[in-house]
């Protein structure tokens, strides 16, 4: 049985882009402390375990999606959960509203995909094919906010943070936590590891891409490597990381040895299922 204060993080989804081994489903994660339930990220494929493990019916209860960048490999299946909150629950526009957080430009992204009419009609005016998401952004006004600024969202007893990290476009890691506990971070897509200090605290678990896996990260690369993971996670002073986003070569053995030359705490590559305490 969990305990009271932890957090429960469940791997909806570990895979970069276009990986077909060793789990093909794109970024997805799913927090759970009570009756709250946060998803990071909703990638492609990830749908499906989130809805196994919450239930269908359960899905109106989602407490807040929290979506890191615009990049499709990390958002595309809000397609699949709207369709599941209007349709498989028969609840059509009466369907409770679930919260969706995200860069700036995700909602008319996202309706532009789901908007089925021809172009005549399309002319004729708008479509309602977001309900029942409620949208809202990580930004606290309309500026981009400055590297490592975001917001401090309270969910259930939960609060959950971002700060935006170089990547491309509008980028954030987040952070999940319960009062003043250690809590959980997620990287997002994030080009240098740096930029991470801005909201990884002590004793925190680190979950951090490593799509660069155990190669050596130049100036110009977007994804931080193995070895950036492991420095974010040393100079911060987490407890564990946790490896993720594994591009289609990546070999994530090779990737847990090269986090381990800069981070001497436990190191464990994720896949999809997989389940911790935090």
């Amino acid at each position: 049985m969990a305990d009271s204060n932890s957090l429960t993080l469940t791997v909806l989804g570990s895979a970069g882009a276009y990986r077909t081994h060793d789990g093909s489903r794109a970024s997805g994660y799913l927090v759970q402390h009570g009756a709250t339930t946060i998803v990071l990220d909703l990638g492609h494929g990830t749908y499906a375990p989130l809805a196994a493990h919450v239930g269908i019916s359960a899905l109106p209860q989602i407490s807040v999606v929290a979506i890191s960048h615009l990049h499709p490999d990390h958002w595309v299946d809000l397609a699949a959960l709207r369709h599941a909150l209007v349709h498989g629950n028969k609840m059509g526009s009466d369907a409770r509203s679930v919260s969706v957080i995200s860069p700036s430009g995700l909602a008319p992204r996202l309706a532009s995909l789901l908007d089925d009419r021809t172009p005549e009609d399309q002319a004729a005016g708008a479509h309602d094919s977001l309900q029942p998401f409620a949208f809202s952004t990580w930004r606290s006004d309309a500026a981009l906010p400055p590297l490592g600024g975001g917001r401090v969202v309270p969910v259930g007893d939960l609060s959950l943070q971002s700060a935006r990290v170089r990547h491309t476009g509008e980028s954030y890691a987040m952070r999940v936590a319960l009062r003043d506990q250690p809590g959980l971070i997620y990287s997002g897509d994030v080009s240098h590891w740096e930029d991470l200090a801005a909201i990884v605290q002590p004793r925190d678990t680190l979950l951090c891409e490593a799509a660069g896996g155990a190669a050596q990260w130049r100036e110009g690369d977007t994804h931080v490597t193995a070895y950036g993971a492991g420095k974010a996670a040393a100079s911060s002073g987490a407890v564990k990381l946790l490896l993720t986003h594994f591009g289609a070569e990546v070999d994530p053995a090779e990737a847990v040895r090269a986090a381990a030359t800069e981070f001497s705490g436990e190191i464990v590559a994720v896949r999809e299922g997989d389940r911790f305490e935090i």
